[in-house]
């Protein structure tokens, strides 16, 4: 059996979101479409990743927190938490590609 790695977890999440942001309006409830309220509570799940929301009424600036069970947390972008989390993920991501072997 084969894991993921974060960056593909990264891209399935990104395919995730455009999947269900591309829908339409036709659709009364979506399951997710953004963030129009953000949380400043910290986040006790494992987090694995991220995504970051910029303002588009009704959406609202917000960092976008996927856990190990797959949860979406709507999180406050300037909270000093959610900025290291965001930072330490990155570092994460950053220390996955550098690892990986060229195909050159």
């Amino acid at each position: 059996m084969t894991t993921c790695g974060p960056v593909t977890k990264s891209l399935l999440l990104l395919a995730v979101v455009v999947a269900l942001t591309g829908q339409g309006s036709a659709v009364p409830h979506k399951p997710f479409e953004c963030c129009e309220r953000v949380s400043i509570k910290q986040i006790t799940e494992t987090i694995v990743d991220y995504m970051v929301q910029k303002k588009n009424k009704p959406c609202v600036n917000a960092v976008i927190f996927q856990t190990e069970s797959g949860r979406l947390y709507c999180c406050k972008r300037d909270e000093p938490w959610v900025m290291r989390k965001v930072r330490e993920l990155e570092g994460t991501k950053r220390a996955a590609l550098a690892s990986t072997p060229s195909l050159l």
